[in-house]
């Protein structure tokens, strides 16, 4: 019996309420792309309250079909064929938003315990009009339901970076927790249990029932290989083969569709295990795809009857959905040419009774406003950082170290004109290089953590990209300063600049300009490629060309790369700390003559401007990198290239 509401798990603090699923009709659903179909017109149905799997060998087309369903097509395919909601046809930006889709792979932050990721989904997916009070209750709802409550204080972890944390099953949990959070009304679910013992699988199949039964969820899933203990938990089951339909229906009538086809399954053998080892032979394969294909049929015309009186009686009652399943019953009145006549007027009855046909599926949560995002990810984004002491360490270290490397390499440098002058512009410039491959490298490396994590959660309406980018932004520029006052500070007395106000904040401005400018660049050259070998080599190269043309390798720039030196934000970097240290620094001449040092600055370092002006411009293009970064990003996520 449909319900329009249930109770997810009561918890002290309250009761939630939660929607029920919806049923959901495909016909005839074909998906190629050029060369090759993959999907020869799949129909069937899901059903609310019930668990659907789908199984089939490699390349039978499962994920395929599960992400057409599921609203999230493979680009570049071509879809045909029809999907109802509720009787309705589909419309894919509301279906995207009463859905959810559990990848294959979990996708979690490792520093963040199972409550905070399940708080963090909550916090950006359930409405502002929501309390805090309510939304923590809703947390402790779906904690409770998924068996999660023992270790909701315990890490995600990464085995990877060396951090100790929940199990395989616990993490898969999680992911479904994460979206479970908003209510979906339907959960797609791919290849659940890869990865998990069986022991974990079985649970997780367990749990999911549950949620079916309980909840009155629509749950779909794929599925490889499961153990008879899993399969007892199925209430549909479908079965593909190189992208053709081979057996749609109930668990229980699996196995007697394999025997009406002379393929019987001998005793204690695994149905599935059966199922998958018949279909390697194309015959049997051919055999049961028209087999089913008659079965359909006929099933079609014995159930209108049956749907169109339901849709009518749900209709009558209030249940879920009824103006659609009122308009599902005119439909299938009307088709089988007047079956159940007392159906069709009751459907019809409903169906003017005031009822907009499309709310319930459009029925979703608005938008959580973009600065509250940001709040959120900023808070996430800090925490993530403390949590990770090696890392924190370690960067920190490394410009502490750099720092006394400079600062050593040149301790303590004199005023001759001899020495001085060129020991100076050699200390600036290999500070300039030490702050261009340090912090892009690492953005190199730490991207291709985060564009996972990016691509999953903003892909599943999360939040924006640019409420990640403006948190991100927030967390990582006040760092690179921090990092860049404990490099400067070292280098800056340990060479023995010249000590004044306005050189020491030329001097530490620059170099923290510079450092988030090529934090940026790293970003750029990250986000434009696959992989991080990818993004280093052109980062490398970039960063090489740059370093090259700024003034200090070449005296004299050929004409055809004079362009570099103009656009290098390395140009007037360089060209402000030169100009600040050479304007308050005297040097002395072998035979004692005092000299000002702005007359000994090389003309290839000085491009006649002020320090106050080269930071200007300095920070104008820091901006400009920023901002092409994050659009930078912003194109790869929606061309999907992240």
């Amino acid at each position: 019996m449909d319900v329009a509401k249930n109770k997810f798990s009561p918890t002290d603090a309250s009761e939630v309420e939660v929607s029920a699923g919806f049923d959901i009709e495909f016909r005839n659903l074909r998906f190629s792309v050029p060369g090759k179909e993959i999907l020869k017109g799949i129909s069937g149905h899901c059903r609310a309250g019930r668990i659907l799997a789908i199984l089939g060998q490699s390349g039978a087309g499962k994920s395929t079909f599960l992400d057409i369903l599921a609203c999230n097509p493979t680009p570049g395919g071509k879809i045909e064929g029809e999907v109802l909601v509720d009787g309705i046809p589909r419309r894919a930006s509301q279906f995207r938003k009463a859905a959810c889709y559990v990848m294959q792979r979990d996708v979690l932050q490792a520093s963040a315990t199972v409550r905070e990721s399940i708080l963090t989904s909550a916090l950006l997916k359930l409405p502002m009009s929501m309390t805090r009070k309510d939304k923590e209750a809703r947390v402790d709802s779906v904690l409770k339901e998924l068996g999660l409550t023992e270790c909701q204080h315990v890490r995600i972890g990464d085995e990877l970076l060396g951090m100790k944390g929940v199990s395989g099953g616990q993490r898969r949990r999680v992911s479904i927790g994460i979206e479970l959070i908003k209510d979906p009304k339907a959960i797609f679910l791919d290849e659940c249990t890869s990865g998990l013992d069986s022991e974990m699988a079985v649970s997780l199949v367990g749990t999911l029932k549950n949620l079916a039964a309980r909840m009155q969820k629509t749950i779909v899933l794929t599925i490889h290989q499961p153990n008879s203990l899993i399969t007892s938990k199925f209430d549909d089951f479908m079965l593909l083969a190189g992208g053709e339909l081979v057996y749609f229906g109930e668990w229980e009538g699996a196995v007697p569709f394999f025997d009406a086809a002379g393929l019987q399954c001998p005793q204690f053998t695994n149905p599935t295990d059966f199922f998958l080892n018949c279909l390697q032979e194309q015959s049997n394969v051919d055999t049961l795809v028209e087999q089913q294909r008659r079965n359909g049929a006929s099933s079609t015309l014995l159930q209108g009857g049956h749907q169109d009186e339901e849709a009518a009686v749900a209709a009558k009652n209030g249940g879920v959905s009824s103006s659609a399943a009122a308009a599902a019953a005119a439909a299938a009145a009307a088709k089988n040419g007047g079956v159940s006549s007392s159906a069709a007027a009751a459907a019809a009855a409903a169906a003017t009774s005031g009822i907009d046909a499309g709310k319930e599926v459009q029925a979703t949560y608005p938008e959580v406003p973009g600065w509250y995002q940001t709040c959120v990810l900023t808070q996430r984004s800090y925490r993530n950082y403390i949590r990770n002491p090696a890392m924190l360490f370690s960067e920190t270290a490394q410009y502490v170290f750099m720092g006394l490397f400079v600062g050593l390499m040149y301790l303590q440098l004199n005023n001759s004109v001899e020495t001085g002058v060129n020991d100076r512009l050699a200390s600036l410039w290999f500070g300039m290089a030490v702050l261009s491959f340090t912090p892009s490298y690492t953005a190199v490396t730490v991207w291709d953590r985060e564009r996972v994590l990016l691509r999953r959660e903003v892909g599943q309406a999360m939040y924006s990209v640019s409420s990640w980018f403006a948190a991100r932004t927030i967390v990582t520029v006040p760092t690179q300063i921090i990092q860049t006052l404990l490099f400067g500070f070292v280098a800056f007395f340990m060479v023995g600049y010249a000590l004044t106000l306005s050189n020491i904040l030329v001097y530490l401005c620059a170099y923290a300009l510079f450092q988030i400018t090529s934090e940026s660049i790293g970003v750029l050259c990250a986000a434009f490629t696959k992989n991080s070998t990818t993004a280093i080599l052109a980062l490398t190269f970039v960063l090489l060309i740059l370093l090259s043309f700024s003034g200090f390798l070449v005296s004299d720039v050929p004409v055809y790369f004079k362009w570099v030196r103009t656009i290098s934000y390395l140009t007037y970097a360089y060209d402000a700390v030169v100009s600040s240290e050479f304007g308050a620094t005297d040097f002395v001449s072998s035979t004692g003559e005092v000299i000002p040092g702005y007359r000994l600055v090389p003309s290839n370092t000085d491009n006649g401007l002020s320090p106050g002006v080269n930071l200007l411009i300095l920070l104008g293009i820091t901006v400009v990198t920023r901002i092409v970064s994050y659009l930078t990003i912003l194109a790869a996520y929606r061309f999907h290239f992240l």
